[in-house]
This record gives structure tokens, sequence and C-alpha cells, in this order.
């Protein structure tokens, strides 16, 4: 393969990935505002369960999730702007 090939299948790889992962993230918020909430009632003054309002884990793993999909998401636009960078004229 040429590196023009490898460039063109990693610009394709990239930005097909870059879509996935900014809709995993968008996802991602999605769980944090329904964590959020249920966590709010939870603490509610009226509520019964104790042991649930101690439990603070499903916060915690959405906030790492979404960090983990941030950072793959930083590593492949490198990935995609080397790519595009690879594929530019040589005189640009």
């Amino acid at each position: 393969m040429s590196l023009q090939d490898n460039a063109t299948a990693a610009l394709g790889w990239a930005t097909a990935r870059e879509q996935e992962l900014q809709a995993e993230l968008a996802v991602a918020h999605q769980v944090r505002t329904l964590v959020e909430a249920k966590m709010a009632e939870l603490q509610h003054p009226k509520c019964e369960n104790r042991r649930a309002q101690e439990r603070q884990v499903p916060d915690v793993f959405v906030a790492l999730r979404i960090a983990n999909l941030n950072t793959e998401l930083t590593e492949v636009c490198r990935v995609r702007s080397l790519a595009e960078w690879a594929l530019a004229p040589q005189g640009a």
C-alpha cells in the first residue's frame, strides 16, 4: 500500500470512529443527567433508602466513561489530522 492509500484508509476510519464516539458521548451525557436526577431523588429527606444514598458508583462510572470517550476522541482527531496532512498537496 502506498502512503496515500494508508492515509486515505486512516482518514476513513478516523472519520467514522469520530462520529461513533460523538454519538456515544451524547448517550453518556444523557445517562449522566439521568443518574444525577436519580441521585438527587435518593438524597431527598423523605427517601427511606439510605443504602442507595451511600452508593455513588453510577455517577463515578459515568464520569469515567465520559473522560475515557473524550480521551479516545482526542486521539482519533489526531489520527484524522495526521491523515489529512499526509493527503494534502505537497506545495500547500
